[in-house]
């Protein structure tokens, strides 16, 4: 469970609180005037929390060209019906030539 501390005690006390956030394994939320500002988390955490985020922009990179390649996929979809069978008639010609 995250314990909170605020600004003016984190100050007096930054030497306890890391301690308390290394060798507990437990998050500490810095808050001024009670509204939260920031989280101490153990180091692993935050190149755990970077490697994610990484993966997420990957994916969506990713998912993003897929929908461009759907995208062209139903644009060529929407052809009218003459140059569909043209293609389609190219298509077997170009795979019967030896």
């Amino acid at each position: 469970m995250a314990v909170s501390i605020q600004t003016t005690d984190l100050r007096r006390r930054v030497r306890e609180v890391l301690d308390r956030v290394q060798k507990r394994r437990e998050p500490v939320i810095v808050r001024t005037y009670d509204a939260p500002q920031a989280v101490i988390i153990p180091y692993e955490e935050y190149e755990a929390y970077q490697a994610w985020q990484a993966r997420q922009s990957e994916r969506a990179a990713w998912l993003a060209e897929l929908r461009a390649i759907a995208e062209e996929v139903s644009a060529r979809a929407a052809l009218p019906n003459e140059e569909s069978e043209a293609a389609i008639a190219e298509a077997i010609r170009e795979t019967r030539r030896p």
